[in-house]
């Protein structure tokens, strides 16, 4: 009798052992699905977002980095390589709350989470970045999943 149990028990083992081997080769078997970080040449803001950021930033930013934000002898450009430079592998988040938090320097005032996105509209088509459907997303979520990169392929 206990050689039967012993016997019944092994058959088992071995049985358990052989499913859980093949859960684990089916595991390995399948290819992971990568969900790349959407890039800012994915249409991030729209146009009509870019038009108003053009004079705000000009009356925000314009006294340091011009009004175009090409820069100045205070201050760097702020769009085409030198964006790029300054913002590539980062993401928007990092644009609009370093926009919004951090200028300008002198912190008279602080820049509204509006004109925030809309200055980064701006900077992101004077740096040849293509406008979208939606505009720049109040959603810091969404935001910190958009990755800034230099060029369309990355």
């Amino acid at each position: 009798m206990t050689t039967r149990i012993l016997a019944a028990t092994l058959v088992v083992g071995v049985s358990l052992c052989a499913v859980a081997a093949r859960a684990v080769q089916a595991q390995a078997n399948v290819t992971p699905q990568y969900q790349p970080f959407p890039t800012i040449w994915g249409g991030v803001y729209t146009a009509a977002q870019a038009d108003r950021g053009q004079p705000t930033a000009a009356r925000l930013c314009g006294r340091c980095h011009g009004p175009e934000l090409r820069g100045t002898d205070k201050a760097p450009r702020l769009t085409g390589s030198r964006f790029f430079e300054r913002w590539d592998n980062l993401r928007l988040l990092d644009i609009v709350a370093y926009i919004q938090g951090a200028m300008p320097r002198e912190h008279e005032f602080f820049v509204s989470g509006d004109d925030a996105r809309d200055i980064t509209g701006f900077m992101l088509r004077e740096s040849g970045v293509p406008a979208g459907t939606e505009p720049v997303s109040k959603d810091v979520n969404v935001l910190s999943q958009i990755l800034v990169t230099r060029t369309r392929g990355k």
